[in-house]
């Protein structure tokens, strides 16, 4: 342990709010991150010229906007000599962007650097595949429009970028498949997994009616607040539609019924050790749903802080990213939060577990997965989850899940948490990926 990795701090964070399909729809990746970033040089008092470097996690980054943050950086009023590059770790790209400035400070490189994620779901396009290769180009698939559709198909297929985007292409799974598979590996049932999204909506609910996140907020598209959990308010007072919904992969299932499912993933389940009958768990309400936003965090060495008069709020004490099986790859935070509580990264972590956390945040891709994750914590490590602490504004089931950006959201939750309670001393944030990854932080409240 170096004596430089005790004194890694965030000074400062802000985030648009999260939605999809709504007025952020007209805002693309590079407008939102830089609604952002602009925002935090005011908001903080930061000179440009004294941020050595922003990394910001992204998921898709469209020929219109390649290394978003690059672009966003400088329309955002960051000079030249700002370095500014955009990281794909899928639904981690935002911790994966903290942990990126975080290496440039252990290493000497910067001494201040923003840490930011973005995406907007709603811009995720179509693609065209020739699956001829014939195609010489723009021109002729214009000319062979023009010609009428008749035939067009035969020559091209269309592939949705958003739909592509969510799968497992190694294991030939969409993310919703995971998470039924998550279900009956570590025994969530449907009952379980119904009660977990409703008290997730209404603890979001509760947060954005009392408007305790928006400290943290900064307006976009004339969206001045999370507006998906009061669209989904009405839920609360019929907890039925929770249990009427149709399961996924249920026996009427168009997308794949139950046997088909069961066909298919039979290998994988058995290899899991689970051999019993499917029973459907996953449904769209127990599920987190697309979304467009971005968030950014201000984060430094501390001397260099303090120098430029700027105000910690949070030390990174200890952290983690693992790989897991893609198969069940919710289960990353388990592992990852395992490796940054046994693998302390300095010596303020050392001796520190999960009772120890005051503020808890975890991304839920899904709530069969997150109750996997709770389910194993335990099982395997013998590691409680106080839901008392988790996740307490709600979660990315009632937000939406823009994928750069959430990671971004789990950080802000924790500093306003930080203000309503001072006598909170440590947070753990941690989340998931596609492709079977975990990444964990903990976090300590600053005190000089």
């Amino acid at each position: 342990m170096s004596d430089r990795g005790e004194n890694l701090v965030i000074c400062g964070a802000l985030r648009t709010p999260f939605s999809f399909g709504n007025r952020l729809k007209a805002l693309r990746s590079e407008v939102l991150l830089g609604v952002v970033l602009a925002e935090l040089l005011k908001k903080y008092r930061l000179d440009p010229k004294t941020i050595d470097m922003i990394a910001a996690g992204s998921v898709q980054q469209d020929t219109k906007a390649p290394n978003v943050a690059r672009i966003a950086s400088l329309q955002a009023g960051f000079g030249q000599e700002t370095n500014a590059y955009s990281i794909q770790a899928n639904c981690n790209s935002g911790f994966v962007g903290l942990l990126t400035v975080l290496g440039h400070i252990l290493s000497g490189d910067a001494g201040l650097g923003v840490a930011a994620g973005v995406e907007s779901m709603s811009n995720f396009g179509f693609r065209l595949n020739d699956k001829t290769g014939m195609c010489s180009g723009k021109a002729e698939i214009e000319d062979k429009l023009k010609a009428g559709a008749a035939g067009f198909l035969d020559e091209f297929s269309v592939v949705d970028c958003l739909e592509e985007g969510l799968k497992d292409q190694v294991n030939d799974m969409a993310m919703l498949e995971v998470a039924e598979v998550m279900a009956h590996v570590y025994g969530v049932t449907r009952q379980e997994a119904d009660a977990y999204a409703l008290q997730n909506l209404a603890r979001a609910v509760r947060a954005v009616e009392g408007n305790r996140l928006a400290g943290y907020l900064v307006g976009a598209g004339g969206l001045a607040q999370d507006n998906y959990p009061l669209n989904r308010k009405r839920m609360l007072a019929n907890p039925a539609l929770f249990s009427k919904a149709p399961p996924v992969f249920g026996p009427d299932s168009e997308f794949l019924n139950t046997e088909r499912f069961a066909q298919k993933h039979k290998k994988s389940l058995d290899s899991l050790g689970f051999h019993g009958p499917i029973t459907p768990t996953v449904t769209m309400y127990n599920s987190c749903i697309p979304g467009d936003g971005a968030g950014a965090l201000i984060v430094a060495e501390e001397e260099r802080a303090l120098e430029l008069g700027l105000v910690p709020r949070l030390r990174v004490i200890s952290w983690a990213s693992v790989g897991v099986n893609p198969v069940v790859m919710g289960i990353g935070p388990c592992e990852a939060v395992h490796a940054a509580f046994t693998r302390p990264k300095t010596r303020r972590a050392q001796g520190l577990e999960m009772d120890r956390m005051d503020v808890i945040e975890i991304h839920e891709a899904f709530a069969s997965q997150a109750l996997s994750v709770f389910k194993e914590s335990e099982k395997k490590y013998r590691r409680a989850w106080n839901q008392e602490k988790v996740n307490v504004y709600g979660g990315s089931l009632a937000y939406t899940h823009p994928l750069g950006a959430t990671n971004m959201r789990l950080v802000t939750d924790i500093l306003s948490r930080f203000d309503e309670d001072p006598a909170a001393r440590y947070a753990m944030a941690c989340g998931c990926a596609g492709g079977g990854q975990g990444t964990a932080f903990v976090f300590e409240r600053y005190e000089r």
